[in-house]
């Protein structure tokens, strides 16, 4: 501290003393309390941020009945990979035969257009659909809404342009195929509804 606190007056570089030689305020202490009030209002301001997250995060997740059929519609995308999703070869294809097939031969797996079609079709559904599940937890904020909204079209739209990619590529599409695009729409629905419930709720 090269100034008093106090009389602003300059300090020798080496002042080893406690106490100011010109008003004799102490150094260290002068204005403690001030300063200790301040970093009790900062600390209480940081922990008011974090409570205020928090209970933002329970309201968009669990806090109504909305919300937790809203977060239960995240994870039903990727339960319906479970059905058959595409067929080719009068072979339905879902993700337990997907993966069959790729622990008994990656290499055919990964050397395959048609497998690596629908890799890549049912990994897209379980990263958006975890995706969406994560950025939905911050629906109290600001652009809540308008994002889970995008990010539901997004995967909607991604399920669409591959599983057209698939069909281009000699599949047919099985019911498991309407069941991911019809749970992802009721996501979208949900978005909706939760955001009236809030509206309504204040």
């Amino acid at each position: 501290m090269n100034k008093c606190p106090k009389c602003s007056t300059k300090l020798k570089t080496f002042n080893f003393k406690t106490n100011c030689p010109q008003c004799g305020a102490n150094i260290m202490h002068y204005d403690y309390d001030k300063r200790l009030a301040e970093d009790a209002a900062k600390a209480e301001e940081e922990w008011d941020f974090i409570d205020n997250l928090l209970n933002g995060i329970k309201q968009s997740s669990i806090g109504s009945a909305i919300a937790i059929i809203r977060l239960i519609s995240f994870v039903l995308p990727i339960v319906a990979l479970l059905m058959p999703i595409f067929k080719i070869n009068n072979q339905n294809i879902g993700l337990i035969s997907l993966i069959k097939n790729i622990i008994s031969n990656s290499d055919a797996v990964f050397g395959s257009t048609e497998n690596i079609i629908c890799l890549i079709t049912f990994v897209s559904v379980i990263i958006f659909s975890l995706l969406s599940a994560i950025i939905s937890l911050f629906s109290f904020t600001k652009n809540g809404f308008k994002r889970n909204l995008i990010f539901s079209v997004i995967a909607i739209t991604v399920f669409g342009i591959l599983s057209i990619t698939a069909i281009a590529n000699g599949f047919s599409i099985a019911y498991g195929a309407f069941a991911v695009v019809i749970l992802q729409i009721i996501t979208v629905i949900l978005h909706f509804a939760q955001r009236d419930n809030n509206i309504k709720e204040g």
